[in-house]
């Protein structure tokens, strides 16, 4: 931090007079600088200011006199007080000498402390007034200097003395180019002398200030716009003085001309504006026509988006039907459709003038004319609008708008109207007609799929089908499950390129083939190579994706090929993946394709899913993802299949609803079969090869031995055999196998819905007819209850595993 307080210097080449010095001055606050020689005094001079010098006269070298000439000498010290503290001689001559050296003053020692105190205080408040004095001077020039605005001093004829640097920027010029010029010289002509009355005043000190604007020429002659406030200022000591500040207007009317073009532009905006907000009204109308929404979503959102063109407080659809009916469609508050209401309108009432003479209703007051109040049924309006829905040759409805409010509805309102009724009665229109077709298309491919899934021993099968979201087309999704001879399941997922009705009918076509096709025993290859062809035959320019996938679970099996198709996803203990090869194109792409087939092992706990491209595929969701959350929503085969089935909803589509048909099947191969199975077989005995399958593995679950086993199927196997050959009559009508264990008892039931009857053209010594007897000599009880309904044959057997079980603990 700077040290202001005032300094002095003390120069004497004796140690103890200078400490003597510093003891009288110490009282005064002041900063010492000693000296020991006038050498080392001068030295100080170089690098500091004092406000007053206590010089020795008598010292060695150079003494106190000659050191002051020196002193004196220099323009930066000249100024310095000096005073002589000496012991020398009183005699006039040397103190004269020591006044001609440039001392203000001469101390004899001894000195008297308080007198000499009192003379250095002196010098030391001049130094500090001259400083202030000289701070202000500093600070009055560098606010001149400095000023952010231009500024000039002048003489009272108005001639320029000086001027800031600000001044000197604005115009360009130096101020050697100023001095001597006076602020008319630098005015543009047009305004030279405008201000010379208020100029007068102020010389006369009539005014105190008084301020113009006017255009002043700077470097190169070019026009400043500039506000010049002049005022006078009147020192006492001094001559009156003419001072001039200049603000430069360059920036303020560069904004105000920006100004000025933004208003004018802002104007031509609005007019604008309000010439295309109608088309822009009209254009949202089309919109929403055009959206793929609803009939009802549709009629509240066009309703919504002309209350809001319009600017009115209700709108309304009244539309008619084949039948003459009539309905009123308005929209409701907290409601996304529109409402609809049975309506009866008057003979004469608004609704059916317009309808009749097809052109627009105008009503400013519904209290002064009767018969209008019901032109908005259920809204209490003052003045309506009216306009029919025009379709072709014919009217289908009256749209109606109307204000709490009286209001003036112009030509230039039922005119938009109009137009936006005609669009809306085109979207009403062609939403029908889409909606109606939606229905057939849905009810067609509805109708198409199984009504329920077959039943196949060792096999669990649940689907879910979901159609589009709301006003989409019904596309071309579908699946089917056949029982195939040997106990076998054929799968099939498919999806046909195209929606509506033509796509539902495709779908149905090519099921219908393909069904022929695997019951008559083709392979998966063989299958999509015949349905291929099938294809081309129907239309050359439509496709299909087609999976064929054949379940086995008597061997362990699964078998599929694939035209195009997302892969199916197996599930097992250790988690899901997707089943790999056996990729073909999709049919209808290539006119003799070669689908190649695949085999895989169907393991006990193994889940097969197959689906459509609707369950991974989402807008705005890569195709990785959904088949990421396809793999994670499946677990690893804990849930049984309709179980799965949510599980899979719940992890690919959430709570959201797809745009596309979601299709997909659940065939599931327990681990355990359990206490308690049912199954179905047709009646023929290509059946029996995969019932004693199941059957043996269900007893090997339930601890029954070999022998056990041996015996229970060769006792059920008789018993199917009698019910294919004397209740059905080796017919293919299906018949049941109930399998339970009670305790340690299993317990087989065998239901057929004939009558056994003896096949005497089959009776021959050696044949067979001892089926009776086999079952009751390997079953501990054989029941057979004929009725006019079937057939009933109950097989029992105690398990030795299980008896042993049931013993009581030793």
């Amino acid at each position: 931090m700077k040290d202001s307080r005032a300094p002095v210097l003390l120069v004497d080449d004796r140690r103890e007079n200078l400490v003597a010095l510093e003891a009288v001055l110490a009282p005064l606050g002041c900063r010492l600088v000693t000296a020991t020689s006038g050498a080392e005094a001068l030295k100080c001079l170089l690098d500091h200011d004092f406000a007053v010098i206590l010089l020795d006269v008598q010292m060695p070298e150079l003494d106190g006199f000659e050191t002051a000439d020196y002193i004196k000498r220099r323009e930066r010290t000249r100024s310095i007080p000096i005073i002589f503290v000496t012991a020398i001689s009183k005699e006039q001559h040397h103190v004269f000498r020591g006044y001609e050296a440039g001392a203000v003053d001469y101390v004899f020692k001894p000195y008297d402390p308080v007198v000499l105190r009192s003379k250095v205080a002196v010098f030391i408040e001049l130094w500090r007034a001259g400083r202030a004095l000289r701070a202000s001077e500093e600070l009055a020039r560098a606010a001149f200097e400095d000023a952010p605005i231009g500024m000039a001093r002048m003489d009272r004829d108005g001639h320029i003395i000086t001027a800031n640097r600000a001044l000197c920027e604005t115009l360009g010029l130096g101020l050697d180019r100023l001095a001597g010029r006076t602020i008319d010289d630098l005015t543009h002509a047009e305004d030279r002398r405008a201000d010379a009355a208020e100029r007068e005043a102020l010389l006369s000190g009539r005014r105190s200030r008084y301020q113009v604007e006017r255009r002043l020429l700077g470097a190169g002659g070019r026009a400043i716009p500039a506000l010049v406030s002049f005022a006078m200022a009147r020192p006492q000591n001094a001559e009156p003085a003419l001072l001039a500040h200049v603000e430069d207007l360059r920036e303020r009317k560069r904004a105000e001309r920006s100004r000025e073009l933004l208003i004018r532009e802002q104007a031509a905006r609005l007019e604008a504006e309000a010439v295309t907000e109608r088309l822009q009204g009209i254009q949202r109308i089309v919109d929403a026509a055009l959206a793929p929404l609803a009939l009802d979503q549709l009629l509240g959102e066009l309703l919504a988006r002309i209350a809001e063109v319009l600017a009115v407080d209700g709108a309304s659809f009244i539309l008619a039907d084949q039948e003459g009916r009539y309905v009123v469609v308005q929209a409701a508050e907290g409601v996304d459709a529109a409402v609809r209401t049975a309506f009866r309108p008057e003979p004469d009432g608004a609704v059916l003038r317009v309808l009749r003479d097809r052109r627009p209703l105008i009503v400013d007051d519904t209290g002064q004319d009767e018969g209008f109040d019901e032109a908005l049924p259920g809204a209490a309006v003052s003045s309506v609008l009216a306009v029919p829905l025009l379709l072709e040759n014919r009217a289908i409805g009256v749209l109606t708008v109307g204000t709490l409010f009286q209001r003036s509805f112009t030509p230039a309102d039922a005119s938009l109207l109009q137009l936006a009724a005609d669009r809306a009665a085109l979207a009403i229109e062609r939403t029908r007609l889409f909606e109606r077709e939606h229905r057939i298309a849905q009810q067609l491919q509805t109708a198409l799929l199984p009504e329920r899934l077959p039943s196949i021993p060792g096999l669990r099968l649940a689907a879910r089908y979901l159609p589009g979201g709301a006003g989409t087309e019904v596309g071309g999704d579908w699946y089917d499950a056949i029982a195939l001879p040997g106990n076998r399941l054929g799968l099939v997922m498919g999806d046909v390129a195209g929606r509506g009705v033509a796509a539902a009918a495709s779908m149905g076509q090519l099921r219908s083939a393909l069904r022929a096709y695997a019951l008559e025993g083709a392979g998966p290859a063989g299958v999509l190579e015949r349905l291929n062809r099938f294809q081309f035959q129907l239309d050359e320019d439509s496709m299909a994706t087609v999976i064929v996938l054949v379940l086995d679970p008597g061997k362990g099996v699964l078998r599929w090929a694939n035209a195009g198709h997302p892969p199916p996803l197996v599930v097992g203990p250790n988690g899901a993946r997707y089943l790999e090869g056996a990729g073909g194109v999709p049919l209808g792409a290539v006119e003799d394709p070669v689908y190649p087939e695949s085999e895989a092992a169907l393991s006990p706990g193994m889940t097969v899913i197959l689906y459509t491209d609707g369950l991974v595929e989402h807008p705005g969701r890569p195709l990785e993802e959904g088949f990421d959350r396809l793999r994670d929503a499946s677990g690893n085969g804990a849930l049984d299949p309709e179980e799965l089935c949510d599980a899979i909803l719940g992890g690919t589509l959430g709570g959201a609803t797809s745009s596309d048909d979601v299709t997909f099947v659940v065939a599931n191969s327990p681990a355990v079969l359990g206490d308690r199975l049912s199954l179905s077989f047709p009646g023929e005995h290509e059946g029996l090869a995969s019932l004693r399958a199941t059957l043996r593995r269900w007893l090997a679950e339930n601890d029954a031995d070999a022998d056990e086993v041996a015996a229970v199927t060769m006792a059920t196997n008789e018993a199917v055999e009698n019910a294919i050959e004397h209740g059905h009559h080796l017919s293919s009508q299906p018949f049941q196998v109930e399998l339970e264990r009670t305790g340690s008892e299993v317990v087989i039931t065998v239901r057929d819905r004939g009558r056994w009857r003896e096949n005497k053209t089959r009776r021959k010594p050696g044949d067979r007819g001892r089926g009776l007897t086999l079952m009751r000599a390997f079953m501990d009880d054989v029941e057979v209850s004929p009725s006019p309904q079937g057939t009933t044959v109950v097989l029992r057997r105690a398990l030795r595993a299980g008896a042993v079980a049931s013993l009581p603990q030793a």
